[in-house]
């Protein structure tokens, strides 16, 4: 079909309005997506939505980790809250381009800046970056009394099972760990037993070095089972109708001769609180009262008067928790 002047004139007027939109939007996007800031946008998105392995993928993160850097807390259910993400400034060249961003972490504002490079184009138009300096911190984690802290939604993590804190016992240790930059951490402990204070570390920037110390402590849990040990132990305790009840932390001695058989009871159980002792859990120097009861005949003239007497019970106590997870109680003599 043959087409006339005036319709040439209107298809090249078309085709030209066409290149020139596809220029535009070409441009738009090498801008919106292609640009450094467009990069840096798409990294921090990546974990506003923690999306871990998006984030590693990025040209100049995954690739460019130190071998013997431990990545642990690299995972999208450590971090927390980044949000209102915004990029406010952009300065430099194609070989080292600063770009600043500012954010929410956690709910409070922040802002840090990141450092791209240019290392080509795709499709010989649009620019691909990669990160000039690695967007990521440091953690030196600390642990007291146990060998295990959370993260975010992380679960407990071993120490010893991390490259950074092998040489970490039962009762703590300190591993140094990766972290996303920016991002919102928040530490803490809880198991069966134990509980620790929420540690809440916002790393603004990357290259930041941050210390935590998760300060595990005994639940109210742990307190309950122990005290109803203890309970319970000197609940038998006062079955026996002796002086000296064997293996019991109380006795009565007199110097006169007892008639019958005496009778204890529980006057009041010790408060029970666990504590961090060297190597286990402890209780210390916790004070019970036992009353005895009965009958007691002077050697001197062979009077006999009612016995009714109040004594303590000191309990020093160890307790570890086993493998199995059950408790193992002591009692110190």
């Amino acid at each position: 079909m043959k087409l006339t002047r005036r319709q040439g004139t209107y298809l090249g007027l078309a085709a030209a309005v066409l290149l020139l939109v596809t220029i535009f939007v070409g441009v738009g996007i090498n801008q919106s997506l292609y640009s450094a800031s467009g990069f840096v946008s798409q990294y921090l998105s990546a974990l506003s939505r923690h999306d871990a392995a998006s984030a590693l993928s990025m040209p100049g993160v995954g690739d460019k980790l130190p071998a013997d850097a431990d990545r642990t807390l690299l995972r999208g259910s450590a971090m927390g809250e980044l949000s209102d993400i915004t990029i406010t400034k952009v300065s430099g060249n194609d070989a080292k381009t600063k770009v600043t961003a500012s954010y929410l972490l956690g709910g409070e504002k922040a802002t840090g800046t990141f450092v791209v490079t240019r290392i080509g184009s795709t499709m010989g138009f649009f620019e691909s970056w990669a990160f000039a300096e690695l967007p990521v911190a440091k953690a030196k984690v600390t642990v007291w009394h146990d060998a295990a802290f959370d993260v975010g939604n992380s679960g407990l993590i071993d120490l010893r099972s991390t490259d950074s804190a092998k040489d970490a016992t039962v009762w703590g240790g300190t591993g140094t760990y990766l972290l996303f930059a920016p991002g919102n951490y928040v530490f803490d402990h809880t198991s069966t037993w134990l509980t620790a204070k929420k540690v809440v570390l916002d790393i603004a920037t990357p290259g930041e070095t941050a210390e935590v110390v998760v300060d595990v402590q005994a639940n109210k849990a742990f307190t309950k089972r122990v005290q109803k040990e203890v309970d319970d132990y000197l609940d038998s305790c006062v079955k026996q109708h002796v002086l000296q009840p064997a293996g019991c932390p109380f006795g009565y001695q007199t110097g006169n001769r007892i008639v019958g058989e005496p009778t204890w009871e529980v006057a009041e159980y010790p408060v029970i609180t666990v504590v961090p002792g060297d190597t286990t859990w402890a209780v210390r120097n916790a004070v019970g009262k036992l009353r005895i009861t009965g009958e007691v005949q002077s050697l001197y003239d062979g009077t006999i008067s009612p016995l009714d007497e109040i004594v303590d019970a000191v309990f020093n106590i160890n307790i570890s928790i086993r493998a199995d997870g059950n408790l193992a109680i002591v009692l110190s003599q």
